[in-house]
């Protein structure tokens, strides 16, 4: 499965209503639309922004949000920095911190994957093996074998937090780095015994080696905070407020309708996602959660989640000292208090920490 090379524009769906309208009758003169970039990943993550092209969010709040599909939060990030993109969806703590550490101040906006009962949960995650080279579901099996992980990535933390959670030294596997959409054919053909592949292509990597495919983890608690999000620079957020709150309330009555309609989603995300297998994207998106809140549980994983990348020596820098470094809260909290039925299908949030899982160790 490929990423799509062309940018698909949000205003199409209010084109295409336009076009309906009989001839001879009169039209009025529409405002144009504000333009938006929004770079993000080639993945299922991405889900509600999909939905929120095709059903017309953002088209029917004055937006043309045009989203451009890359292979990692990496290319995200450069994405931002260049001025390629507006805004980016990646993960609000692993690529933020990496960013800012690196000296690209970019914050989250407003998440859309995440689990918001959870200091860290990972379910669009997980690690596949095959039976063939000797893996099973205890980690030890992964001694002296060879893992395909995405360097610098979200991927590479799960897979390093779960190897030391169990008891692995991480110099007692081999890891190399292949790019997550890679990840499915490098398993089938045998150039690795495992890999760390977000969805759709765990999935995809289950089914294709069929009987000879065995799950060694999957969306695993307490692992790495897995929060993706909307990440812009900061000088942008301050000057865009408006427009972010526009942006905002369109990806987030996405989010819910992936909530609410899993297989419609999974059909809209075969529109955006080359080869993507819709049983394959069902599946995927049934282990995942949609929740665009930020609690008390999401602020200590994302803190924390950032200053184990420091102490771990995979980012450079001083520790972070506060959540606020990672998201602005502003834009959320207004929608949120305006619109309180995009949110109504939601649990109640944690009143404190005691009652958040997925604790970090």
């Amino acid at each position: 499965m490929r990423r799509k090379q062309f940018m698909r524009p949000a205003h199409l769906a209010a084109a295409a209503a336009l076009m309906l309208v009989a001839p001879g009758v009169a039209v009025a003169q529409q405002p144009t639309a504000k333009e938006v970039v929004f770079v993000l990943g080639n993945n299922l993550f991405s889900t509600p922004a999909f939905a929120a092209v095709e059903n017309g969010y953002w088209a029917k709040r004055g937006l043309n949000v045009r989203l451009k599909l890359v292979a990692s939060g990496r290319e995200i990030t450069q994405a931002l920095n260049a001025g390629e993109a507006q805004l980016g969806g990646a993960n609000m703590g692993t690529t933020t911190a990496s960013a800012r550490a690196s000296g690209n101040m970019i914050k989250g906006v407003i998440p859309y994957y995440n689990d918001a009962a959870y200091i860290a949960v990972a379910g669009g995650r997980g690690i596949v093996g095959r039976k063939d080279r000797g893996i099973t579901s205890d980690a030890k099996s992964l001694v002296g074998k060879k893992i395909g992980s995405l360097a610098g990535s979200t991927q590479e933390v799960y897979l390093l937090e779960y190897l030391a959670r169990n008891g692995v030294d991480a110099k007692q596997v081999q890891i190399v780095n292949v790019p997550v959409p890679d990840m499915p054919i490098s398993l089938t053909q045998g150039v690795v015994d495992a890999t760390v592949p977000w969805e759709p292509y765990l999935q995809q990597s289950l089914r294709e080696l069929g009987d000879n495919g065995l799950t060694v983890s999957r969306g695993a608690p307490g692992l790495v905070a897995d929060v993706i999000g909307v990440l812009a620079n900061e000088k942008y957020i301050a000057d865009n407020k408006a427009l972010l709150e526009t942006f905002a309330l369109g990806l987030a009555e996405g989010t819910q309708f992936v909530r609410q309609n899993p297989a419609e989603a999974a059909k809209i995300a075969t529109y955006h996602l080359d080869g993507l297998n819709e049983a394959d994207a069902t599946e995927g998106i049934r282990h995942m959660a949609w929740d665009p809140r930020i609690s008390i549980c999401t602020d200590e994983g994302l803190l924390k989640t950032g200053n184990d990348m420091v102490s771990q020596g995979l980012i450079k820098g001083a520790a972070f000292k506060s959540a606020n470094e990672f998201a602005e809260r502003s834009v959320l909290d207004k929608i949120m208090e305006g619109n309180p039925d995009l949110f109504a299908d939601l649990p109640p949030l944690p009143a404190n920490l005691s009652e958040c899982k997925g604790a970090l160790k």
